[in-house]
């Protein structure tokens, strides 16, 4: 029993470095509590098979019986994983709720993401919807390649934003050669906190 126990310690304390718990409010059918961890990793899988892996600052877990959720207010960096593991695409943001019940993640503030063939997207707001496998946005968005920034409003995306649509296209601008971006490369873990 009690190895089990330290087990247990160990784990809780592998994903975080400090762990409080405040806030308990009681009502007639409503009990809600607020759980807070610091540099925090969550993995999220699909099939015992790793897709996310998030790091946040702080995260405060909002334990309720009516709506639960977590809140990343001084934000959050994400891997994206293919089906065999591999980095597909990274994202970092100033802010994030995860929604467990809907499977629903929403990223604001500065919102950017960068995928494999060099595309980089900024935006305002992100919503990842994790029983689809999409990422879509009804925000301003600036997709920036190559040679050449696309911009529009609105974005539906697979969650690896290899496969992209502006919904409301607005342009394209075409960069010459002194302005092109210099690629940035996909390293796993990069924005740890």
């Amino acid at each position: 029993m009690r190895w089990g126990f330290l087990c247990l310690m160990c784990l809780v304390t592998s994903c975080s470095e400090t762990v409080k718990t405040s806030n308990i409010k009681k009502k007639s059918k409503e009990f809600s509590a607020q759980e807070y961890a610091e540099k925090v990793t969550i993995e999220y899988t699909d099939s015992g098979l790793l897709r996310a892996r998030v790091f946040s600052p702080i995260l405060t877990a909002i334990k309720s019986n009516l709506h639960p959720y977590v809140l990343m207010k001084q934000g959050l960096k994400v891997d994206f994983y293919d089906k065999n593991g591999v980095l597909e695409s990274y994202l970092t943001a100033e802010y994030g709720a995860s929604y467990a019940e809907e499977k629903k993640v929403i990223v604001r503030r500065n919102v950017e993401i960068l995928n494999t063939k060099g595309e980089t997207l900024n935006t305002e707001e992100l919503i990842w919807d994790q029983n689809t496998g999409t990422i879509r946005t009804d925000k301003f968005v600036k997709i920036t390649g190559k040679d050449q920034i696309t911009t529009g409003t609105g974005l539906i995306s697979n969650q690896s934003f290899t496969d992209w649509e502006i919904i409301n296209f607005a342009g394209t601008i075409n960069l010459p050669n002194d302005q092109k971006p210099h690629p940035r490369p996909l390293i796993a873990g990069r924005g740890r906190y």
